[in-house]
């Protein structure tokens, strides 16, 4: 089942090369969102391994990329419903090639599988 993915940004889908990291930065933006579930609070997801920097955005390893991506990890996110609409900005940085990602207020993340 393939994972359909896109973030819309004003009636628009956000062109991006896709990747475990935008799908990692889109679960991630949501559950600090809501601040339920087992990636809800920031702080517990790197447990001292990082910090995160001002002007970098939150980092993501490929560790926590290719774990996010699984369909089990994101079932426990608000990705689960299919759509969640964000409130808040979050910045994010691919810790393997330095890529960032701004998520803006009013940015609707898309998650569903077909079939």
């Amino acid at each position: 089942m393939p994972l359909n993915t896109q973030i819309i940004r004003n009636g628009e889908p956000l062109k991006l090369h896709w990747g475990d990291f935008h799908i990692a930065a889109m679960a991630l933006a949501a559950s600090f969102e809501v601040g339920e579930g087992p990636i809800g609070d920031p702080t517990k997801i790197y447990a001292d391994e990082l910090h995160v920097h001002p002007y970098m955005g939150f980092p993501i390893t490929r560790r926590i990329a290719f774990m996010l991506s699984d369909y089990g990890a994101l079932s426990k996110t608000p990705l689960n419903e299919g759509r969640y609409t964000l409130k808040h900005t979050h910045t994010f940085t691919d810790l393997t090639d330095g890529e960032m990602l701004e998520l803006l207020p009013g940015d609707e993340l898309v998650a569903y599988r077909s079939f």
